[in-house]
């Protein structure tokens, strides 16, 4: 367009009157058509309007916008298009995370380093606030829940209001750049209530622990039991061998199985999945509500359900000894374990019995059998043999298989924490994760000709992978491979076989150079599991995808729709559906994080001074990172060290310059408690004495760094506890 021309070419500020003289040399424009695009243009801040109301293309200044990210140590960025500038803590009290801001990025005088300095909140999206009723004076206010938006003043109209309680405010009353006026739309209940920590931790993550009276009025319409005419057009499993195997505690079952050995000595596995989309409808409030939680999430002895109770623990949940709807996904594998056949069809199921991994591993590993489980012992046995052929096909075949133990809260009835446990998958839960890999990518492999949602996983990060075979080198692990070999995750894996918790950390940190799985209408494979077509068809009462998944083998498989129309649908909004799954399911699992540090802290709190045993499992230039035997973590700081310490980043170590001890990854040390805050999510440690050193670390590579360390005395560089890095 000739004004879009016009427009780069101006040099310096020029008034409206300029341009549009020079407009009309180079076409026939009105002076309101040259005003309308230049305040279009200002609008969307690509023109800077000045204070003299003169106009200059916002790139030809040193003034940019973007949206500011806040940090945990309160600075922030400002990203802007592919750059991000970096704000300092003192020049971001006015702005929250998720603002759009103006900030002018200018070289000060005698510096060559560039600054940037917020100069506007151009516009902000708050119309809800999740915070606390505060008194002050005679006056209540909102605390924000949130640490960014503490800044802000949200005043409360009147006098009626319980200090303390936890509510929902609107924000849409702003009388001026940080101050409100609310309205309280919803309580939550008080601050002191058991579980409050948690429901507001979800709350800070975008999870709603509550459904909407549209949902709950909804599902009571809904039965409790499968009626007559949900039974016409299914296939009939009631009178086959059928059971679930979950955790103790389990109430929302999706799958269940079956398995018969063929006279041919195939093996045919049956998984017999929760038909949510029978009762969940599209475009019905259930669905929408589901679609937006995307998943469950499950904190710490709290489940916040993507579905309500009444579904997801009721009438869709494969409990046993009653009529359920399923869709069953029928598979035939020869004994090397190929697919040689399958069916994918509607069903009515009954389970037999709800069984436990506790218990399955009793059978399978111990073989000591309840009195229940008898019956489907020689069942089990044969589950066990195929799962075996599984996954040793599925190792073979290039799966990077990582098995680390995951740390579970031991809570109390009044909501604290009074022990923790290692929860460690074994053979039942191996058996069950075999056969649901099997089915996800035997229906992904069978969808592909249609418009379809993958769970895809890229390859790992190169850099971080090279960087990471680098540090075990350093550590004494002989790798004479790099981060292009073939299957070089699985080489790693196999040099890490040791089973003790140095070789668990080490695993723990390969797992960090692989990039995160996510949901996508496009299949790129699955690089972790080694396959080429894979989705989310086992789990529709807590995942989003999977009740998708099953709404595509409906809409295609089963259905009279036309398949162009449907196609047409399917293919405009699947792409939104990945990309919104994937960002609630990773806003959940930094939830789950948190509430976990958060949990160890409040813990922690009550042991200030207690001695613990702990591992190095990770350094940098701040300190040692600590897991304790209990697997709860915190941190060494730098500064609590005696003496200075030189940082060695070639071996991850803290060398001591002063004949202190020097500390490597895997060091066993004696600690105690210093300090621990629920509230920041922290928790440090002294150390008292080490215990156990490394014995992989390079003795070679050590002896450097004691040379490394001497030189780096004599030059003057290196940390020291007051005065920080000199140089």
């Amino acid at each position: 367009m000739e004004l879009d021309l016009l427009i780069r070419k101006i040099k310096k500020p020029v008034s409206m009157e300029r341009i549009i003289e020079k407009a009309k040399i180079i076409g026939e424009y009105t002076d309101e058509e040259v005003i309308d695009y230049v305040n279009k243009k200002v609008n969307n801040y690509e023109i800077i309007k000045t204070k003299n109301n003169n106009y200059i293309p916002i790139y030809k200044t040193s003034f940019r916008v973007g949206t500011y990210k806040r940090y945990k140590n309160g600075s922030g960025e400002v990203k802007s298009g592919e750059n991000k500038y970096f704000i300092s803590e003192n020049n971001n009290q006015s702005v929250i995370t998720g603002d759009l801001v103006l900030i002018d990025t200018y070289i000060p005088k005698g510096s060559k380093e560039k600054s940037c300095r917020i100069e506007k909140v151009l516009e902000r999206d708050l119309t809800t606030l999740v915070g606390e009723i505060v008194k002050l004076g005679d006056n209540y206010y909102i605390e924000a829940e949130e640490k960014d938006k503490k800044n802000l003043t949200i005043a409360l109209e009147g006098n009626n209001y319980i200090e303390g309680e936890k509510v929902i405010v609107d924000c849409s009353d702003q009388r001026s750049d940080n101050f409100y006026v609310g309205k309280i739309i919803k309580s939550i209940g008080h601050k002191n209530e058991p579980g409050m920590d948690i429901i507001m931790e979800a709350y800070k993550h975008g999870i709603d622990p509550f459904f909407s009276n549209e949902v709950l009025e909804e599902t009571e319409q809904i039965k409790d039991y499968v009626e007559e005419k949900d039974y016409e057009n299914r296939i009939d499993l009631r009178d086959k061998e059928i059971f679930t195997i979950d955790g103790d505690d389990t109430k929302d079952i999706d799958d269940a199985i079956s398995l018969e050995k063929l006279d041919n000595g195939n093996y045919l596995l049956g998984v017999h999945i929760a038909d949510v989309t029978h009762y969940v409808h599209k475009n019905s409030a259930i669905y929408n509500s589901a679609k937006d939680r995307a998943t469950s999430s499950y904190l710490a002895n709290k489940v916040i359900p993507m579905l309500p109770r009444k579904l997801s623990n009721g009438i869709c949940s494969l409990n046993p000894g009653v009529d359920r709807l399923a869709m069953s996904c029928i598979m035939e594998f020869d004994n090397k374990g190929n697919l040689v056949d399958h069916k994918l069809f509607e069903s009515v199921i009954r389970s037999n019995i709800q069984m436990t991994y506790n218990k399955v591993n009793d059978i399978l590993e111990k073989n000591i059998i309840d009195d229940k489980y008898k019956i489907h012992t020689e069942t089990l046995f044969n589950m066990l043999e195929l799962s075996n052929i599984l996954h040793n096909k599925r190792i073979k075949n290039g799966a990077v298989e990582i098995n680390n133990s995951e740390l579970k809260l031991i809570i109390d009835e009044n909501d604290e924490v009074i022990d923790f446990s290692r929860h460690i998958s074994k053979t039942g839960e191996n058996l069950i994760e075999e056969f649901m890999l099997a089915a996800n990518e035997c229906v992904a492999k069978h969808m592909s000709k249609y418009p379809f949602i993958y769970r895809v996983h890229e390859s790992f990060n190169e850099d971080k992978m090279q960087s990471y075979i680098t540090m075990l080198d350093s550590l004494g692990f002989k790798c004479d491979f790099d981060a292009g070999t073939l299957n070089v995750s699985q080489k790693i894996l196999e040099i890490l076989n040791d089973n003790n918790t140095f070789s668990e950390m080490l695993r723990v940190q390969l797992l960090r150079t692989f990039k995160k799985a996510f949901y996508s209408d496009e299949n790129i494979g699955h690089y972790g599991l080694a396959s080429e077509n894979y989705c989310h068809f086992t789990s529709p009462i807590r995942r989003f995808p999977d009740t998708t998944v099953h709404q595509l083998i409906k809409d295609f498989e089963f259905s009279n729709k036309d398949k162009e129309q449907l196609r047409k649908e399917w293919e405009e909004s699947l792409s939104e559906i990945a990309k919104h799954s994937s960002n609630k399911e990773r806003a959940s699992d930094d939830c789950e994080r948190m509430v976990l540090l958060m949990k160890c802290a409040e813990y922690m709190e009550k042991h200030i001074g207690d001695e613990f045993i702990g591992t190095v499992i990770s350094i940098d230039s701040d300190g040692l990172y600590i897991e304790l035997d209990n697997m709860v973590e915190g941190k060494v700081r730098l500064k609590d060290l005696k003496g200075n310490y030189f940082y060695n980043e070639s071996n991850y170590s803290f060398i001591s310059l002063d004949g202190e001890e020097d500390y490597y990854l895997g060091d066993v040390l004696n600690l105690y408690v210093s300090h621990a805050s629920k509230e920041r999510k922290e928790i440090n440690f002294k150390i008292k004495s080490k215990l156990v050193e490394n014995t992989h670390i390079n003795k070679k590579e050590n002896n450097k760094v004691k040379v490394y360390k001497r030189e780096a005395k004599r030059n003057n560089m290196y940390y020291n506890v007051n005065k920080g890095r000199k140089k």
